[in-house]
């Protein structure tokens, strides 16, 4: 089955019906606030060039921060910065638009996150913070993750201002740290230190889908809104025993109790499991197939046709990740480190990545890992733990979301998302908040390559696009 190879293959998740008739018969305006879109397109390619060059590799974001806020600031919109005292190169910037009517309606948060990962200037034909314009995009790292949409969003920002238009709702620009290490110092301080900058807020459009093309259907254009997530736990383990000779090793010892504590939690819980969710999945592949292929998938919950499935999803990593309960061990040492072969390890230590599907008791499942670590005397310690969540997709920003996408393509397609990894806006729905996630940049393949790959890039074409989408649905969501 072709269409399962690449990792975009998830973002056909389906919501059928109702969610469809509501994007074709969304009644948007027929005209919008006069924009010059191409000064605004030179804009946002010297801002994102700008941004690019600043390096923020699981840090720094306070460049990117009074960068922008000097932006802000020429445009008469006041900012500041929030930041664990202990980190004040770590800062999350928030400016915001206020009402222009009396008896406003909740908020909405365009929020983007200011750090990157790592690169390997080996493999770039650019200089990753070159910031370079060519070939009619705009490359370096953070292109597409996520600098490219805090461009995006600033500039409908800006030009929500500019345009004058009254405003029923408020509207925060809200730069997040720290979401590549885990949100430690952004999203998770923010929703636990600062929790009433949030009030009076109601939705959130961040990262955690992105529109596709020529990905599973030539020609088709996609545009995949997250808006749930499976949950995570992330721990570290350590055994503590005697070290001693390699050639004459004791029935148990700290590595290999690791190893073998590591290999009974990968097999805890480890079945298929197809969710309500999933099941909407596999039956949106199933109308894209040919029969026999298209009835099996479209009956994918069928306790007798589920098993014939099973060998297509362990085949594939992303459409196990879609319908399993994860573990990945991201970790492993020992206190000799690359010592010599013939000694055993006093001490290991290893992480473990898992990633739970909706439904499942985080702390449950927790539980039987600490049961399993008990059993191997593992000092195990949590550095995170997040249920999974999910926002309700029968919400007017989520249709006028969908609707102002698809009417930028004939015969587009939104499809609602769960993703199997974790966004800041997990953090966000905890309080309340209806977050969803779009990149709203049509994306093929070799882009989706980019991110965290070699030579990511956004194009200049995708920046005005984004642009443009950002700023009708906040136009939409103001009437």
């Amino acid at each position: 089955m072709k269409f399962f190879i690449s990792i975009l293959v998830i973002t056909i998740f389906c919501f059928q019906c109702s969610f469809g008739q509501k994007v074709k018969y969304a009644e948007l305006k027929q005209s919008y606030p006069k924009v010059n879109w191409e000064a605004r397109r030179s804009e946002a390619v010297k801002l994102l060039s700008d941004l690019l060059k600043i390096p923020s590799v699981r840090g720094n974001e306070i460049q990117i921060a009074k960068y922008i806020q000097a932006v802000l600031s020429k445009e008469g919109i006041p900012s500041r910065l929030i930041f664990d005292p202990k980190h004040p190169t770590r800062p999350n910037l928030i400016a915001e638009l206020q009402p222009t009517v009396s008896n406003p309606e909740p908020g909405i948060i365009l929020a983007n996150h200011l750090d990157t990962v790592e690169y390997d200037s080996k493999e770039w034909k650019v200089g990753p913070l070159s910031g370079s314009v060519s070939e009619g995009r705009v490359w370096g790292r953070g292109a597409i993750d996520m600098k490219g949409m805090a461009v995006m969003e600033l500039l409908a920002f800006l030009e929500i201002k500019r345009s004058g238009i009254p405003r029923t709702r408020k509207i925060m620009y809200l730069g997040l740290a720290d979401e590549e290490s885990g949100s430690v110092l952004g999203s998770r301080y923010i929703t636990s230190n600062h929790k009433q900058l949030l009030e009076g807020y109601e939705y959130a459009i961040n990262e955690g889908g992105v529109a596709t093309r020529d990905i599973v259907i030539p020609g088709s254009t996609i545009f995949n809104i997250q808006y749930a997530e499976k949950g995570n736990i992330w721990l570290r383990a350590k055994i503590t025993g005697t070290s001693g000779h390699g050639s004459s090793p004791p029935n148990q010892y700290a590595a290999l109790s690791l190893i073998q504590f590591f290999n009974e939690v990968r097999e805890l819980e480890p079945e298929i499991r197809i969710t309500e969710e999933t099941e909407a999945f596999f039956y949106q592949l199933g109308t894209i197939s040919s029969f026999p292929k298209s009835f099996f998938l479209k009956n994918a919950r069928n306790p007798l046709i589920k098993p014939l499935l099973h060998g297509t999803i362990r085949s594939n990593r992303h459409l196990t990740a879609m319908t399993t309960n994860t573990k990945s061990i991201t970790g492993f040492r020992t206190t000799e480190g690359e010592g010599g072969e013939n000694v055993i390890a006093g001490e290991a230590n290893g992480r473990l990545d898992i990633r739970v599907l909706p439904g499942i008791d985080i702390n449950e499942f927790a539980d039987k890992v600490k049961k399993i670590g008990d059993k191997y005397n593992v000092q195990i310690s949590f550095s995170d733990i997040n249920a999974a969540v999910a926002s309700p997709i029968n919400t007017r920003f989520f249709s006028t979301l969908a609707a102002v996408s698809v009417n930028k393509f004939p015969n587009s397609t939104v499809t609602p998302f769960l993703s199997p990894g974790k966004t800041d806006n997990s953090y966000l729905r905890r309080v309340g908040i209806k977050a969803y996630g779009l990149i709203p940049a049509v994306l093929k393949s070799e882009d989706i390559d980019g991110m965290h790959g070699k030579n990511e890039n956004m194009t200049v074409d995708n920046l005005e696009l984004g642009t443009k989408i950002l700023f009708e649905t906040l136009v939409e969501m103001n009437q």
